[in-house]
This record gives structure tokens, C-alpha cells and sequence, in this order.
């Protein structure tokens, strides 16, 4: 279950990233992390701080809810 969830976070953050035209430098870099930490939050999305979520959903304007439980 929780793989699933972590799959469909990743191809909803894959897909703001493509319509807003956002690199993973770019990402990391709006939310003040590291790059190599960037990109092990995106394998692992469980792995997102609640601030960092808030963060990512509001620069990439995902709706936080989805985000968060997006099996609902």
C-alpha cells in the first residue's frame, strides 16, 4: 500500500515539475535542500517533512490533501 502511495506521489511531482517547468535543482533549491537529499525524497516521498510537503505542494501548486493521502 504504502509503495503505491509513494508511486503516485512521484508521477504527481513528476508532472507539476513538467507543467511548471521546474529541474530538480530548481525544486531543491526552492526548498532549501541539498540536491542528493532532494533526490532521495523523491524515491522515497514518505520521507517529506510536513513543512517540506506544505512547501513542495504550495511551489508546485499540488493540492496538499492529495498529496498527502492520495488513494482518497
Amino acid at each position: 500500500m504504502e509503495l503505491k502511495r509513494n508511486k503516485i506521489r512521484q508521477d504527481m511531482i513528476s508532472f507539476a515539475m513538467y507543467q511548471h517547468k521546474v529541474t530538480k535543482k530548481e525544486l531543491a533549491f526552492a526548498l532549501d535542500l541539498s540536491y542528493p537529499t532532494m533526490l532521495s525524497k523523491l524515491k522515497d516521498t514518505g520521507s517529506f517533512k510536513l513543512s517540506e510537503f506544505a512547501n513542495l505542494c504550495d511551489y508546485l501548486n499540488i493540492e496538499v490533501n492529495k498529496f498527502i493521502n492520495p488513494l482518497n
